[in-house]
């Protein structure tokens, strides 16, 4: 394509009617029916389909043949000038040459109708009347037909309507008002409205101007012949802002790129250009050189304008990189220009407390000087206290203070002197530093003080540790510790010689203080001794004596269970032998061996406490009741007895299962008793059991009144022997004998056999005396 060429894109008659509508006219056939825009096309000459399916048809020679019109020329007559278009469009839809390139406005001359081809009518393509402005703007797009008829009726572009042309200019246009008011209710209309905003556009592109030049536009536009584009650095700069198609090869950065990425070939100057805003003089054509040739010249200043770029774009990198370099430098100075303003605070801070620490380090410090100084520390730097560990090397600086303060300090006569100046310490220094300042000096006292120390006088030194540790000068594990390492071996020496009886101190006086210090060490060697002195004690030892309760009671807390086995073992035998020999008198006077049992209520509990009646009392006492009550006593006599013998008794023990079922079954006994006619009471009886062997006197009371019994009176006598429940049933009997009740069972003797029954009197079955007996006592 030469220079003086140029693409038009303008749009035509011939494109309306049709490019935009290919298929007017025609039917839809089946397959653009069912595939629409990939159906293939009809119109192309080598479509194998069209070919195939098109219907040829036979020619008719013999028609007549038709000729067009193609207008007629005279001889020696000029053609007529045609009128010019004011528009500057196309009537066909070939583009045409631009006679002269250097015009602004490129003008095609229409062609007559005369003129026109005989292959369409007359007047198609032909550009319609102007009527001025925006006046049937549409009918470029028509034929013009309107226009045509008011240019024929006399009517002149930009004047009004009318025979005078008197009517309006401008055709009536709609406007958008705010609400629905009248015309002119907001203000003016369309016409005031356009001139207003023509003014408004006028002054705004006015202000522009004023401001200053506008940026470059690179955006791409028709070529004009004879004019010249310059290049300035900026251009030159842009085109060489690196890019990610850099390369920092200076020789491949000169390699001329073709970019063929657009709708026209591109020569760019370097990689480097890809991404860069393309210059207006890419686009341009390049003139050709009609009135001399100097290739070497040109050659020459192509070399020295690439070198000049090249140095221009190196130059704009190297300003580039100097700015971000200032920039980074200037940003690392103002962090320095920060760190160092904290760095000397820091060092002034450091200093400040060199000052402070140095004045502890004089001779003649005090302990109350030392303090102040650490305390102003803590409170003015306390974040520096923490990190450089004042709080540790204050122990160290203070630890000769504090010797010699408690050179003459004795924990036995004074413990409480010297909490109050470790409390104050205690909040500046640390953890670690405060314990190790207490094991120093005050365990140092506190062991040096037990090496003349009684272990039977615990009073002071016990009263030196828990003061500390009421007062938080001392932990709790510090003084247990210690405990455990110092006191527990003396006290173990001093149990082992101690003699429980002949010593009239108990052990629990001088041992039981340090159970809440050391109870963990001395429950490993101290106690186990203890327990054993006291059971070679407890051998010889009689329950009249009361002694023994009281020191085994003061070890109740600190034994525990171990207690409860000591006394169980050497106790609770002691008491149940007591009670099984002892005298038991129903009537007048107390037992004395149930009191001694009473006593050791405390220590034994309930449940062993009744168990041991159980074994050894109750069986005797309901023995004798019977006995007594088959003597026919006084009721009242009885009753009052068996009072007296249940308020020995305390509440805890009654409630026990054993207690309650022996009270229950003395009641049983009462109630027959009272069916019984009254008979001359004797004395009432007194058993005494010297031996196991000997046999029951009950036994042979019973044998020497009455030598003949009958089966019934046999069974009732062993049923007294056992405490057994022997009652007649009243009112009821079985093949003639009476029923009695023993125990829970129902029973009758027919023949000296024995049946007996289990469910309330149903059935019955035979069984002996003895398997009876045993029945009823399980």
């Amino acid at each position: 394509m030469s220079d003086d060429e140029v693409i038009r894109f303008e749009i035509t008659d011939y494109d309306l009617d049709n490019e935009f509508n290919p298929g007017r006219g025609r039917r839809a056939k089946k397959e653009q029916q069912i595939y629409g825009v990939w159906a293939k096309d009809s119109d192309e000459d080598d479509n194998e389909d069209n070919i195939r399916q098109r219907v040829r048809k036979p020619k008719d020679f013999s028609a007549p043949i038709g000729f067009v019109a193609g207008g007629v020329q005279q001889a020696g007559k000029k053609k007529e000038e045609t009128k010019e278009l004011q528009s500057s469009e196309a009537s066909t839809s070939r583009p045409a040459l631009a006679a002269d390139s250097s015009d602004e406005e490129n003008e095609v001359a229409m062609p007559d109708e005369s003129e026109t081809a005989g292959i369409r009518r007359q007047g198609q393509g032909m550009r319609p009347p102007n009527l001025g402005g925006n006046v049937g703007a549409w009918e470029r797009h028509t034929k013009g037909i309107g226009a045509k008829l008011l240019l024929q009726m006399g009517y002149q572009p930009g004047k009004g309507l009318g025979k005078d042309l008197q009517g309006i200019s401008a055709p009536v246009e709609a406007t958008v008002r705010k609400g629905r008011g009248a015309i002119g209710a907001y203000g003016p209309e369309k016409a005031a409205q356009k001139a207003k905003k023509e003014e408004e556009r006028r002054l705004k592109e006015k202000e522009e101007q004023e401001k200053g030049p506008t940026e470059k536009s690179y955006k791409w536009k028709k070529s004009h012949k004879g004019r010249y584009f310059y290049r300035d650095a900026a251009d030159v700069i842009q085109e060489g802002k690196p890019t990610m198609h850099t390369i920092t090869s200076s020789e491949l950065a000169r390699v001329p790129v073709i970019d063929m990425t657009g709708k026209e070939r591109r020569v760019l100057s370097g990689y480097h250009a890809l991404r860069a805003a393309a210059p207006r003089y890419e686009h341009e054509p390049r003139r050709a050189c009609r009135h001399f040739a100097a290739p070497h010249l040109a050659h020459n200043l192509d070399l020295m304008l690439d070198a000049c770029e090249q140095d221009i774009i190196q130059n704009a990198r190297e300003l580039q990189s100097a700015e971000d370099e200032i920039v980074v430098l200037e940003r690392d100075l103002e962090e320095c220009n920060v760190k160092l303003k904290e760095h000397d605070q820091v060092i002034d801070k450091v200093q400040a407390i060199l000052r402070k620490v140095e004045e502890l380090n004089s001779p003649e410090v005090s302990l109350e000087k030392a303090y102040e100084v650490l305390s102003d520390l803590k409170e003015t730097y306390p974040m520096e206290y923490e990190v450089f560990g004042l709080g540790s090397i204050g122990g160290n600086i203070v630890s000769p203070l504090v010797s010699a303060l408690l050179a003459t300090w004795d924990p036995l006569q004074a413990p409480e002197e010297p909490i109050a100046t470790f409390l104050k310490w205690k909040e500046l220094l640390t953890e670690e530093a405060y314990n190790s300042l207490l094991c120093q000096h005050y365990l140092t006292h506190l062991t040096t003080a037990v090496e003349s120390w009684n272990p039977r006088v615990p009073g002071p030194l016990v009263a030196a540790l828990e003061s500390w540790a009421e007062a938080g000068a001392s932990p709790a594990w510090l003084g247990a510790g210690w405990a455990a390492r110092c006191v527990v071996p003396r006290l173990l020496t001093a149990v082992q010689a101690w003699d429980p009886t002949g010593d009239t101190q108990p052990v629990h006086h001088w041992v039981g203080p340090w159970h809440q210090l050391a109870g963990s060490a001395l429950a490993r060697g101290v106690y186990p001794e203890i327990r054993a002195r006291l059971a070679a004690a407890l051998a010889g030892w009689h329950p009249a004596d009361g002694s023994a309760r009281g020191l085994l009671a003061a070890w109740r807390r600190a034994w525990g269970p171990a207690l409860t086995a000591m006394l169980h073992q050497h106790i609770v035998p002691k008491l149940e032998h007591c009670l099984q020999h002892a005298p038991l008198e129903l009537v007048g006077r107390e037992n004395t061996a149930w009191l001694w049992c009473v006593e050791w209520l405390e220590l034994l509990g309930a449940p062993t406490v009744a168990a041991l009646a159980g074994r050894a009392l109750l069986p005797r006492w309901l023995a004798a009741l019977a006995a007594w009550l088959n003597t026919n006593p006084p009721h009242a006599t009885v009753l009052t007895s068996y009072t007296d013998f249940k308020k020995l008794f305390p509440e805890e023990v009654l409630k026990e299962p054993v207690v309650r079922d022996a009270f229950r079954k003395a009641l049983d006994m009462l109630n027959r008793s009272t069916d019984i006619d009254a008979v001359e009471p004797p004395p009432p009886p007194r058993f005494t059991f010297t031996d196991t062997k000997e046999t029951s006197r009950i036994s042979e009371v019973l044998a020497s009144t009455n030598q003949q019994k009958s089966f019934s009176e046999l069974l009732e006598s062993r049923c007294i022997e056992k405490g057994i429940t022997f009652v007649p049933i009243a009112g009821k009997t079985r093949e003639g004998r009476p029923l009695y009740k023993i125990g829970e069972m129902q029973c009758y003797v027919i023949r000296n056999v024995i049946m007996y029954s289990d469910d309330n009197g149903r059935t019955f079955s035979p069984i002996s005396m003895d398997k009876l007996l045993n029945m009823v006592e399980d």
